[in-house]
């Protein structure tokens, strides 16, 4: 399976750290210099749904997760436009399993039909429901009901057309937008256990910058207000999910047809 790493081009020690992951699990991986958070321009800002972040009570994107949007968003075109039919994504954060070649090999083969399967899970304290086994043992389910984090993921080409064409402007981050499958439709899967888990070894540019932006927020529309839109934003989302996850669960959500070995 062809796997991208978005990497920084400044960020050196981090692409030497994955290309040394990779060649000890004997797999390649293609490079994809990433859009540097301290070099956005306007038309960067104008991919985000400011607007509507603001009416649901989400604090400001901060400048790393827009840059990571509209980096992974560039993987997903090249892989709409170009193939393969499936691929895997990651960030230069990820850690890797031994088990990864094994499963990336079994998961290539579509045993199943899916959209996207996380590598990785942030908790793995929320129910997992398994739906499949794959041939290396590992089992691919769902969680109860969704689960963060984009260090590592397979998608397939279907998948990343439809997400390009349906999500056009950031309102949450890419690990959110991905998850969230009753707004995007997606037929989304974990892997039990993960292959790919978030390595923590540098500090969090990204978090630095929301902290920042939260505190510029709170004082613009003051913390009452704030509150109150993200409470009524909890009860809609909770609704949505909750009946959604039934249809997901009986396989009516996704977008990639099932293979011939599926029918």
């Amino acid at each position: 399976m062809k796997a991208f790493v978005i990497n920084l081009e400044r960020a050196c020690e981090r692409r030497r750290r994955m290309e040394e992951q990779f060649a000890s699990l004997g797999l390649q991986a293609t490079f994809h210099p990433a859009v540097d958070a301290r070099e956005l321009a306007p038309e960067h800002y104008a991919q985000v749904d400011r607007e509507t972040r603001r009416r649901l009570g989400l604090w400001p994107q901060a400048d790393g997760s827009i840059a990571n949007w509209i980096s992974q968003r560039q993987v997903m075109r090249e892989i709409a436009e170009n193939g393969p039919e499936t691929a895997a994504i990651f960030e230069d954060d990820a850690g890797l399993s031994a088990d990864l070649p094994e499963v990336l090999e079994a998961l290539e083969r579509r045993p199943f039909a899916f959209d996207v399967i996380k590598l990785n899970r942030r908790s793995l304290t929320k129910t997992f429901i398994p739906c499949e086994r794959l041939a290396t043992g590992h089992r691919v389910g769902r969680v109860r009901y969704h689960d963060y984090g984009s260090e590592g993921y397979v998608i397939t080409r279907e998948a990343a057309r439809h997400f390009l064409e349906n999500t056009p402007m950031m309102m949450r981050e890419i690990d959110q937008a991905l998850s969230r499958f009753w707004e995007n439709g997606l037929n989304v899967f974990y892997l039990d256990p993960p292959v790919v888990s978030h390595n923590e070894q540098d500090d969090s540019q990204i978090e630095r910058g929301r902290k920042l932006a939260r505190k510029k927020q709170k004082r613009a529309d003051g913390v009452l207000f704030v509150t109150w839109r993200r409470v009524v934003n909890a009860f809609v989302r909770e609704a949505q999910r909750r009946s959604t996850f039934r249809r997901l669960m009986r396989g009516e959500i996704g977008v990639t047809p099932p293979t011939d070995k599926d029918a």
